[in-house]
């Protein structure tokens, strides 16, 4: 399952990224894919304003990451993918390969017949 979009600062954080895992465990996910936000123009600017208007301390760290483009640099986001690759064993997802998802669990089958007596 794709979780997106990673805010910096906001839902990067281990408690958030444990939290979304179990959730999406919870939800019958065969796997866990972080998308770290980008940022396209429009969506930049309106972006840029709502965090300096809802989170001011926030935007330092936002102009650092967001600087070069739309797209967080590389090392933060192999940064929070390997912080999400850790959690899924914690919430009962096995880390899968490629190509790989979690096996559903085997269906019940029918109850045990009862045992009737003759006499």
């Amino acid at each position: 399952m794709l979780t997106a979009p990673v805010l910096p600062g906001l839902c990067d954080d281990d408690a958030s990224i444990d939290a979304t895992v179990s959730a999406v465990a919870a939800a019958g996910a065969a796997s866990v894919t972080p998308l770290v936000l980008h940022l396209r123009p429009g969506a930049r600017e309106w972006y840029a304003r709502w965090l300096g208007r809802e989170h001011p301390h926030l935007v330092p760290r936002h102009r650092e990451l967001y600087r070069a483009g739309a797209y967080a640099p590389q090392a933060y986001q192999r940064e929070v993918a390997a912080r999400v690759r850790i959690a899924p064993r914690r919430h009962g997802l096995a880390r899968a390969g490629v190509g790989e998802g979690r096996r559903p669990a085997a269906e019940p089958g029918p109850p045990p017949a009862e045992q009737l007596t003759l006499l």
